[in-house]
């Protein structure tokens, strides 16, 4: 027989009676389901086979690189490459010579009908006009700040399109040779006059010596502000969802009412949100391990690969937890734990203030945008050199970014544990909230997850 409860008797509203139960049972019934399940997964090989992909990635791009540097026109089918320069730098008769192939195959290009002339040579009319229908002509022409390199044809020429991309491939490449070559500059100079120059790069001398001192670049901060602050999104998103769902459900068919007899209101709310916790928890788990299986065992020891090149340029890091040494496992683990904890709370006492199916739609929502919010800004506030440190303690971009600024220098061992410290605060806050408020919610019958509802049965 259910023994009732004393209406007489004070509760205290912290207790965690039936918390086993309930953590239990969240935990069964998330692995049960199929949208979860499905999106562990995904996760799990996401994470687990990032570091191959972008081995993948940069080698075709140094093989794309390799093949543009060694470009010739060993598959160029015509009979003649006409090569205009109209450019100051002089093609002499040294570099006119052109490599010959070994063998000609019919109809490719011999390398004794390459011809180049330098500007006033010949004029451009002139050498169009002679073109046949198996003849390239290739002009170099110096633009304002550029130059370049335009293939031509003639109109019923018989040229492949093929072989007019690779002929200028060709030139393009004899050419940058030429230039530097004539002006004595290697390629690491070239590149730095080309790069220009950022209005970002004018910062003051602290600044200035705390940018020397970043022990990642900007460049991979980037991967790793949009990797980390990819999971904290959709982790709390989907956990919110369930949290809200399953809240709702249990409201609305009168189970809350039945659990609460022999289940404190705290133990409900705190069984939920750590069951999820413990599901979110091992799913990570498994993308660590296998993201060190296959990039450590597999591509570095049984493959032999050369993993020192997968420095982040930019793109989405989900090997963050293997990349980082003890500390960064550390942190990030730390941050998960108070995010999930901190949105899972939050959603369990706007799910609380539902009473219809339909309106927890409008709770998902509001859950949904803060998380948006702070991905958002995350990626947006962490490319500013000046806005770490903000971006770090300001909640809620300070849940998807402060692990990555502390990992990759730009804020300190004291802003990452005051960060953690707003954000343990802001959790405590929510956890008082809901002790004054869940069990009041869940027997309510409003309407609206409205705030001032909220706030309205902690009074009470």
């Amino acid at each position: 027989m259910t023994k009732p409860v004393n209406q007489n008797s004070k509760e205290n509203i912290y207790s965690l009676q039936g918390f086993g139960k309930v953590f239990r049972f969240t935990f069964m019934q998330t692995i049960k389901n199929k949208s979860f399940l499905g999106v562990a997964i995904i996760m799990i090989l996401m994470m687990g086979m990032m570091k191959p992909l972008m081995y993948l990635l940069n080698s075709s791009s140094e093989k794309t690189r390799q093949n543009v540097e060694s470009v010739s026109l060993d598959q160029v089918q015509a009979d003649h490459l006409y090569i205009l320069n109209e450019t100051t730098f002089e093609i002499d008769n040294e570099m006119q010579q052109v490599p010959r192939m070994d063998e000609v195959k019919e109809g490719y290009l011999d390398t004794k009908n390459v011809v180049f002339y330098n500007v006033g040579d010949e004029k451009e009319e002139d050498l169009i006009a002679k073109l046949t229908a198996k003849d390239i002509l290739v002009v170099i022409k110096p633009e304002l700040l550029t130059y370049t390199v335009n293939g031509i044809i003639a109109d019923s020429s018989e040229v492949t399109v093929r072989s007019l991309d690779r002929a200028t491939d060709y030139v393009k490449k004899v050419f940058s040779d030429i230039r530097k070559s004539q002006m004595a500059l290697d390629d690491n100079t070239l590149k730095a006059i080309s790069a220009g120059v950022s209005k970002e790069g004018v910062i003051t001398a602290k600044e200035f010596q705390d940018e020397k001192e970043h022990t990642v670049s900007q460049a991979e901060y980037s991967g790793l502000l949009a990797g980390f602050a990819l999971i904290i999104m959709v982790v709390s998103a989907l956990s919110s969802s369930y949290i809200i769902t399953s809240v709702n459900e249990e409201k609305t068919s009168k189970l809350a009412e039945t659990l609460l007899v022999s289940v404190r209101p705290m133990a409900l709310l705190l069984g939920k949100v750590l069951g999820m916790l413990l599901f979110v928890a091992g799913t990570i788990v498994c993308g660590v391990l296998l993201s060190y299986f296959v990039s450590e065992v597999v591509m570095s020891k049984m493959m032999n690969l050369d993993m020192s090149s997968l420095a982040q340029t930019g793109s989405i890091n989900l090997a963050i937890f293997t990349g980082y040494g003890v500390k960064g496992l550390v942190v990030f683990l730390v941050e998960i734990v108070i995010s999930l904890c901190t949105f899972g709370v939050f959603s369990a006492i706007m799910g609380s203030a539902c009473s219809k199916t339909e309106d927890q739609q409008n709770a998902t929502t509001v859950v949904t945008m803060i998380t948006i919010i702070g991905w958002m800004g995350c990626t947006y506030v962490g490319m500013k050199g000046d806005m770490s440190l903000i971006g770090s303690l300001v909640p809620p971009f300070s849940f998807f970014m402060a692990p990555e600024a502390y990992v990759a220098g730009r804020i300190n061992i004291g802003i990452l544990l005051l960060s953690f410290a707003i954000q343990i605060a802001i959790l405590i806050g929510l956890l008082i909230l809901a002790a004054k408020t869940y069990r009041n919610l869940l027997l309510s019958d409003s309407s609206k997850p409205k705030m001032s509802a909220i706030f309205a049965a902690a009074k009470n």
